[in-house]
């Protein structure tokens, strides 16, 4: 079944010379509705950790209940992804995707009246499993409205807007609060995901469904697909046929690279401000805008790492390949800047490895998402496999602040911590670029 895959995505390739790229550009309206979702999700997402100080002061909240209800959001999205990747494929993205955004949306506004512990922390735990459908659906809308050839550029740019989100949500945030108060902070940043959610309702549709869309557009899309569209009337995923992907050892081999990838992300995230501050000695104030470096660096690294296993596609390469072996380079690469980090010898040279370090990471992020399209023989499975790797890089993202603490204390600081950072980055190396070497029989 694989040769007759490989034998169809190569007949499905053309040159670029040979490519009639159609007038009309729907397909990237559809991208540009799903990147606003992509922002509103991670404003709602950065947003308490900006309050936090506000909250405490007011509710008289102390610092280690507050990281309770930091914390109280990981955990449900990692779980999460497996359930709803299934109910995309299952129940189709529109609707999944709708339902989220509403309830994420909701989750802000009602944020905005929450006054105890218990509130703040359901309240977390509620959009942590809202949110666990953006990135399943949104891979599965692409695989469904792009050629081959697109697949990674339009990955790319969603996942750019998370490096935006998060550089977004602290000057956003204290703006309103500055302005309203944090209460209100909440409440506005919730109508602006209802608001995108009017969005998405008006201008999704599957591609055959959609009045908008025009035939050269549609021939444009289905021409350049190594395999055919999953007819509307065919079987639905079950949860007993779900349950059988975790038979295969690919799905095992992303996990855990994805395990090891967004364990370094995370650490970025969670010990960021801090390793300057307390490694590097830059004060707080200073420390606040060079971290923001990195994501700057990440997101322009999202749109060139995607485009640049886009044009492996067109040249020719396996869609599987160009994928994978793009995510294992980049993870390669960011070994290296965290193990010349966590040899730095002075302060100028950390913040230009891990500003590196963030690029090269981030030459994968889009990649990362494609893969799990190509890694399936059948379009049913997108989400379902795209789901599951997500688990396997959060569970990474929950473990890492906590391991990366425990290390700190207990181990001699922060290089024994970067050195542990960037040894899970080879071996997520190793599992996309030697372990991972077929597709999914399914």
């Amino acid at each position: 079944m694989e040769t007759t895959q490989r034998d169809a995505a190569a007949a499905s390739r053309e040159t670029p010379r040979e490519v009639v790229r159609p007038k009309h550009h729907l397909r990237w309206a559809i991208i540009g509705i799903i990147t606003l979702l992509t922002i509103t999700n991670y404003l709602d997402r950065g947003n308490l950790s900006v309050a936090a100080p506000l909250i405490m002061q007011d509710l008289g909240i102390s610092h280690s209940m507050m990281g309770v209800i930091l914390s109280a959001f990981v955990w449900p999205y990692a779980i999460m992804n497996l359930p709803t990747g299934w109910a995309v494929d299952r129940f189709g993205v529109k609707v999944l995707l709708a339902l989220a955004v509403g309830l994420w949306s909701l989750v802000a506004v009602l944020t905005g009246f929450a006054r105890s512990i218990t509130t703040f922390i359901g309240l977390r735990i509620a959009l942590g499993v809202s949110e666990a459908p953006l990135f399943p659906g949104a891979l599965k809308a692409t695989d469904t409205w792009f050629p081959d050839r697109e697949k990674a550029a339009a990955t790319s740019a969603y996942i750019a807007a998370t490096q935006v989100g998060l550089a977004l949500a602290p000057p956003i945030s204290t703006l309103l609060m500055a302005a309203f108060g944090w209460p209100a902070m909440f409440i506005i940043m919730g109508l602006v995901g209802f608001v995108a959610l009017a969005g998405w309702l008006v201008i999704y549709r599957e591609p055959e469904k959609h009045p908008w869309l025009h035939k050269d557009e549609l021939r444009y899309i289905r021409e350049g697909q190594a395999t055919a569209q999953q007819a509307a009337d065919a079987p639905r995923v079950t949860v007993r046929e779900w349950g059988r992907l975790f038979k295969h050892a690919s799905v095992w081999y992303m996990v855990i690279g994805g395990f090891c990838l967004q364990y370094v992300f995370w650490f970025y995230i969670g010990w960021l401000p801090t390793y300057l501050q307390q490694a590097q000695g830059f004060t707080l104030s200073r420390a606040g805008w060079l971290s923001a470096l990195p994501y700057i660096a990440g997101g322009v690294a999202v749109l060139i790492g995607g485009r640049f296993s886009d044009r492996l596609v067109i040249k020719g390469f396996d869609p599987f390949n160009a994928r994978r072996y793009t995510i294992a380079g980049a993870a390669l690469l960011t070994a290296g800047a965290m193990f010349v980090t966590a040899l730095a010898n002075g302060p100028a040279l950390a913040v230009v490895m891990l500003t590196l370090g963030m690029f090269t990471y981030s030459l994968s992020s889009g990649n990362y998402w494609t893969l799990a399209a190509e890694a399936v023989t059948t379009k049913k499975w997108v989400a379902s496999v795209g789901s599951i790797q997500n688990f396997g890089g959060f569970l990474g993202g929950a473990f890492a602040p906590v391991v990366t603490g425990i290390v700190v204390d207990h181990f001699g600081g922060f290089v024994p911590a970067l050195m542990l950072a960037g040894f899970m980055a080879l071996i997520s190396a190793g599992m996309y670029g030697l372990a991972l070497r077929h597709r999914l029989p399914v």
